[in-house]
């Protein structure tokens, strides 16, 4: 038998019940709506609150709903309060995940984001030179601090460190070959491999040696005339262990120096994450630092702003300042460019490690530098206020192409639950998101990369969860 509420006339009844355009816009529900919104966009939210019900009708799937123009009203405002909720939100980093790629990598230290807030809220000196009174450069913010803290002669931003490696090897290999280790010529986030970016920028890649072992003697075998440069690329994201060799960047350097038979050879190293401090004074291994690639003759050096280093998303290249001008003056220089607010936030950051405090303010040196103890106080603080859960040793983990397999040891909070991933979906769905691992059926929640500031909103979620008062 059909379904009654499909006839064709009870349908036709239902559609012709329902409500006009008109007659919701007069509903109460709306009225502050109408004096936020312009008109237009509130008839057309309630116009498509219209067409779900009669595609719901036409479906037979409406038969048991009123659609009373209240209903309808209340609906539409709540359209369209959504597409005023920003997408991109705050959110409590709760993985212990230091530099969490998904999260946005490094939060900013107090001083940049004051930095950031205030180059974006007004006019700038971006390109203006206050002394001379006429237009400088942009370059000028960042050059003087990058010399500073690495002993370069010369150094530029880009947009990131992707865009830093196209941009080199467009501007200074375009038709000439580059030399790179096989165990090099990687793929790292995104779909990003190193092959695919120098044919892309008009380069052509010269593989040598094998996965695990490269020589210095592989490189200068292959050296002639059109040899634009040695590509030395860290592994970021990985790491090769066990039967493995690899020249020192110095045996590069003098690698390099052997091919007279045509243009120099340029010595380029990307060091991926932009670390200035010593990673070892933290149990940790090390990490490739480009004031050590500096003093170890390379003609460039490219790092990450965002990563170890702890600023916003940039790309920066240090080295000598032939090979920096000729990057200044290649037409990409002017797309990948930073803007101010990053440029501001660049600044402020950098200015922490020529102070010496950057292990105090930068968040994620801070987060890194804590040591168990203070983490377990912290994860106990959790467990005595909400009354609830354990305390367990555990592992952060680095991250963000950061240091691979490296991590610190933490305490966390602990807690079994019947429906894991759905406390976990509950905790994301909050006004502030808290972002949790899930594991063998429990609730791991990690004070390292729990900004202090927010262990309030951690405690009030946490009772809410565990059925205590919010």
């Amino acid at each position: 038998m059909s379904n009654p509420s499909n006839h064709p006339a009870d349908l036709s009844h239902k559609l012709r019940s329902l409500p006009s355009v008109d007659r919701v816009l007069s509903e109460p529900a709306l009225t502050a709506v109408l004096e936020q919104w312009p008109r237009p966009q509130v008839v057309e939210a309630v116009r498509a609150e219209l067409d779900s019900a009669r595609a719901l009708l036409g479906a037979g799937n409406g038969a048991d709903a009123a659609f009373a123009p209240a209903d309808i009203a209340e609906s539409a405002g709540h359209a369209l309060s959504v597409q005023l909720q920003p997408s991109l939100r705050r959110v409590i980093n709760a993985t212990g995940v230091v530099i969490h790629t998904n999260l946005g990598r490094a939060p900013a230290s107090d001083a940049a984001a004051r930095a950031m807030s205030e180059a974006a809220a007004g006019y700038s000196n971006l390109e203006y030179d206050l002394d001379a009174g006429e237009r400088g450069s942009r370059a000028k913010h960042l050059e003087s601090l990058l010399q500073a803290l690495t002993g370069a002669e010369a150094g530029i931003a880009v947009n990131n460190n992707a865009a830093a490696l196209y941009l080199v090897m467009a501007a200074s290999c375009s038709r000439r070959e580059v030399i790179v280790s096989r165990g090099q010529a990687v793929e790292i986030g995104g779909g990003f491999r190193i092959p695919d970016v120098l044919r892309d920028a008009g380069a052509t890649l010269v593989e040598v040696g094998t996965t695990n072992r490269t020589r210095a003697a592989d490189y200068a075998a292959v050296l002639h005339r059109d040899t634009a440069a040695i590509l030395r690329v860290h592994s970021s994201n990985f790491r090769i262990v066990g039967f493995t060799e690899e020249p020192s960047l110095a045996e590069l350097r003098n690698v390099a120096d052997r091919n007279t038979r045509g243009l120099p050879t340029l010595l380029i190293d990307d060091v991926g994450s932009g670390c200035l401090l010593d990673t070892r004074q933290f149990g940790l291994a090390y990490e490739p630092r480009p004031q050590d690639s500096i003093e170890a003759g390379a003609d460039l050096v490219l790092f990450s702003g965002d990563k170890l280093l702890g600023g916003p998303q940039a790309g920066l290249i240090i080295g000598k300042q032939a090979a920096v001008n000729r990057l200044r003056s290649h037409p990409l220089m002017r797309v990948l460019r930073p803007d101010k607010a990053a440029i501001a936030g660049l600044s402020a950051t950098l200015q922490h490690y020529l102070l010496g405090d950057a292990v105090e303010t930068v968040p994620i040196w801070r987060m890194i530098a804590a040591e168990p103890d203070q983490l377990r106080q912290r994860a106990e603080q959790w467990r005595s206020a909400v009354g609830a859960g354990d305390v367990e040793p555990a592992d952060s983990a680095i991250g963000g192409g950061s240091l691979p397999a490296e991590s610190r040891p933490t305490f966390v909070w602990t807690f079994p639950h019947s429906h894991p991933t759905d406390a976990a979906r509950q905790l994301r769905n909050r006004p502030v998101p808290i972002i949790v691992r899930v594991e063998r059926d429990r609730l791991i929640l990690d004070p390292r990369t729990v900004l202090p500031g927010e262990d309030a909103e951690v405690i009030a979620a946490l009772r809410q969860l565990v059925g205590g008062d919010a």
